[in-house]
């Protein structure tokens, strides 16, 4: 085998393994989109919790 045939298939083969690549990454990344859209907003954000009128004025007399 020819130094020249022995370069093309080394190039070949990369090529090959790039395309493998590009198609994993793009398969991984449709796997997060569909996580992150079967996500729900409340399990993101923790919404804060209600303080009563009696709570509000223990805050704002304590200065905390």
């Amino acid at each position: 085998m020819s130094n020249t045939n022995r370069n093309q298939s080394i190039l070949n083969w990369l090529d090959s393994e790039k395309l493998k690549d590009s198609k994993d990454i793009e398969n991984i990344k449709q796997k997060y989109i569909q996580e992150i859209k079967g996500l729900k907003k409340e399990e993101m954000f923790q919404e804060p919790k209600k303080l009563t009128l009696w709570q509000k004025i223990k805050i704002l007399l304590s200065g905390n």
